[in-house]
């Protein structure tokens, strides 16, 4: 609820944002123009201006040249199934078969869909100091091998994911390009074990944030749209031998992570 204090657009931005999301404007349905949200809300240009330049850029509405601002059509979210841990890139997959999901709910009912991984290695670049920190490496000192990769569904991208391994880490091994060699697509805990390293634990945390333009570009989304942001480190012995960043657009998809419970001691 905006207070007195607030700035004047949030009030704008509030009431068309929940008017969009409680579907009392459906998909298709034209926003206000500037000049109606000003009559209506009793407030300036500037603040109406910038409620529709926030409302496009988490992907709510859409303009269109010379007929105004419209609610995106923006299909129902899927699931991204987290039952992949040893495949390259990502561990979430989207479901290839139409089988229904468990309990009786639809979300599974889709039609068999074509997944596809596009991928590209550089070798010997010099980190991040953030991804340095990840990687427990000294900044400024110690290159990774960056491999990215694109996960599309029927031809559409569905999530990026950026991977980086200490170079020191696979020199010299068959490993040393990830989907190059004998070990091409097994994922990092097969590739490491090949080379005498046990992956004990792998590590996620789940953030939101807006998509930064590089991404928005890859995953066909409005630049700025809220995206879910997955930093998985790789660890054995406590050492993270490999980190990533998962990208996948947040109004698009849901992540569903299963479980086994374990049996109660006799």
């Amino acid at each position: 609820m905006g207070t007195s204090t607030d700035p004047v657009y949030l009030r704008v931005l509030e009431d068309l944002r929940m008017r969009i999301r409680e579907g009392m404007l459906e998909p298709g349905a034209r926003i206000p123009s500037r000049n109606a949200i000003i009559a209506r809300y009793g407030v300036g240009e500037t603040a109406a201006k910038h409620a529709l330049q926030v409302l496009t850029t988490e992907g709510l509405i859409e303009a269109r040249a010379g007929s105004g601002s419209y609610v995106r059509k923006v299909p129902a979210p899927r699931y991204l199934e987290h039952d992949r841990l040893h495949f390259p890139g990502s561990p979430f997959g989207v479901r290839e078969s139409g089988a229904d999901g468990q309990n009786g709910r639809p979300d599974g009912a889709e039609p068999a869909r074509r997944l596809s991984w596009e991928h590209q290695t550089e070798q010997l670049q010099q980190p991040s100091p953030y991804i340095a920190r990840r990687l427990g490496l000294p900044p400024g000192g110690s290159p990774v091998t960056v491999t990215r990769y694109l996960l599309l569904a029927d031809g559409a991208p569905v999530q990026l994911a950026t991977s980086y391994e200490p170079a020191s880490r696979t020199a010299g091994t068959p490993v040393a390009v990830p989907e190059q060699g004998p070990f091409a697509g097994r994922g990092v805990i097969e590739r490491m074990r090949s080379i005498g390293v046990e992956v004990d634990q792998v590590l996620e945390e789940i953030s939101v944030r807006p998509s930064l333009r590089a991404e928005a570009t890859a995953l066909a989304i409005p630049p700025g749209t809220a995206v879910l942001l997955v930093e998985r480190a790789h660890l054995s012995a406590g050492q993270a031998v490999e980190a990533g960043d998962i990208v996948i657009p947040a109004d698009q998809f849901r992540l569903r992570y299963r479980f086994d419970v374990p049996g109660m001691p006799a």
